[in-house]
């Protein structure tokens, strides 16, 4: 069986391929939070990739309407040079992808059915809560992850999200999760008082996959911008001092499953 090549591309983002299927997600390739939002949310790593240089990309997926993940500053300029790509979202998300004069022909509905992507790779949306679930007039929610599917193997991309049942329950109904990319720029009052919408814990991410029998963890959305951060060395700590069932993976920007 293939592999997939995932490349963390930096806070939730990933550039996956596969044979000749490359397909991103949530790309933040630009400077756009800290000249459209807030000047000091600056970059704290540098973009991997100009979007521009982004060629034969057939799929990209975003989980929500947020400019760190959904940029307008990256996602025209993918459409503009490959303009076969399809673009799958939520409702507040297709909305705008098409002002931004992307062709509807080539913008498609998340909804809870799978998606097929070639190569024996499919993916369906999951729930998300950020913070609260959400739902949009087309009855979906408006924050969404995903279950990415290469034949036995399952690949979680948790996209925002906080735990809820309605979560946990999902998730569970997939069996065994071979790795999880998982959120853990903590919620907390300081932050909510600032206008951030934090995410899980590291704890929070740490138990949900527990829980949810996921076995690899990946940790995300820690990296981008100083003020909506984790340290490194507090994620190890939390790891190493209980004994969670799951291998923890860091320090890399490119695994192979």
């Amino acid at each position: 069986m293939d592999n997939l090549i995932i490349n963390f591309l930096g806070q939730a983002g990933f550039k996956i391929d596969i044979n000749n299927t490359s397909i991103l997600i949530d790309p933040y390739l630009s400077n756009s939070v800290s000249e459209l939002d807030s000047e000091d949310l600056v970059r704290q790593v540098d973009i991997p990739i100009a979007p521009e240089k982004l060629k034969n990309i057939s799929w990209t997926l975003i989980t929500h309407d947020h400019i760190d993940h959904c940029d307008p500053k990256t996602l025209p300029l993918i459409y503009s040079n490959n303009k076969d790509c399809f673009f799958v979202g939520p409702s507040k998300v297709r909305n705008i992808l098409r002002s931004w004069g992307i062709n509807s022909k080539q913008i498609v509905k998340a909804t809870e059915k799978y998606i097929d992507l070639g190569n024996n790779l499919r993916i369906k949306s999951t729930l998300a809560a950020h913070p609260n679930l959400e739902y949009g007039d087309d009855g979906f929610s408006n924050y969404i992850g995903w279950i990415m599917e290469l034949g036995s193997k399952k690949v979680y991309f948790a996209g925002d999200t906080s735990v809820c049942d309605e979560l946990l329950n999902e998730l569970k109904s997939y069996g065994s999760i071979d790795i999880g990319f998982l959120p853990v720029n903590e919620d907390n009052f300081f932050r909510r008082r600032r206008g951030i919408i934090g995410n899980m814990s590291i704890r929070e991410a740490f138990e949900l996959a527990a829980e949810t029998g996921i076995k690899e963890v990946f940790p995300v959305h820690w990296d981008m911008f100083k003020v909506n951060s984790a340290i490194p060395k507090e994620i190890k700590i939390i790891y190493d001092n209980y004994s969670w069932p799951f291998k923890l993976t860091m320090g890399l920007n490119k695994i192979k499953i």
